[in-house]
């Protein structure tokens, strides 16, 4: 990217050096997958039937709900949790399936685990979704689009949302055996 405004160029090392103050969110758990994140209060969390979806593999569904000028009431991530816990072929099989099915794909920690990342395009945009493998396979995608499609372009981050400072909060509490 090129940028040739002085205040542009300011306002992205702003930033890029801001922190997001997570002091003040609200915690999500769920007990049946363990499931557990952190969110600013103005969001509201909508837990969905997994079968309206069809998703057969699909235990839980929870989306966080924001709103923006334009659209009220948008999905600004949803948390999609699979069935059972991960195997090491589970794990393996998946990230053989994004290797392949990702336009690009990279990584982040989260919970102390490498995380795919993987960038998919259609015809007309490219999204993002981070792909939790282990020790529960969760798939966290952004449904911002239309006047706030900017908001959720590759790769996941901070802006009008915090979306990536809400990711980082992903934590999985295993019952114990």
């Amino acid at each position: 990217m090129i940028v040739t405004s002085p205040a542009l160029l300011l306002a992205l090392v702003a930033a890029a050096n801001s922190q997001v103050v997570t002091q003040g969110w609200v915690s999500y758990r769920n007990t049946t997958t363990g499931l557990n994140f952190r969110y600013p209060p103005s969001l509201r969390v909508h837990q969905r039937d997994p079968q309206q979806f069809g998703l057969q593999g699909a235990e839980l569904i929870v989306d966080l709900v924001g709103d923006t000028k334009l659209n009220p009431g948008t999905v600004v991530l949803r948390f999609i949790v699979n069935r059972g816990e991960a195997t090491p072929l589970t794990v393996s099989q998946r990230l053989k399936s994004l290797r392949t099915g990702c336009k690009s794909l990279s990584y982040i920690y989260l919970d102390r685990h490498r995380v795919p990342v993987c960038v998919s395009c259609g015809r007309a945009a490219c999204h993002w979704s981070v792909e939790v493998l282990q020790p529960r396979e969760c798939t966290i995608l952004t449904l911002l689009g239309g006047a706030d499609y900017d908001e959720g372009q590759p790769p996941p981050r901070d802006g009008i949302f915090p979306l990536l400072s809400i990711i980082e909060t992903l934590h999985f509490e295993l019952p114990k055996k």
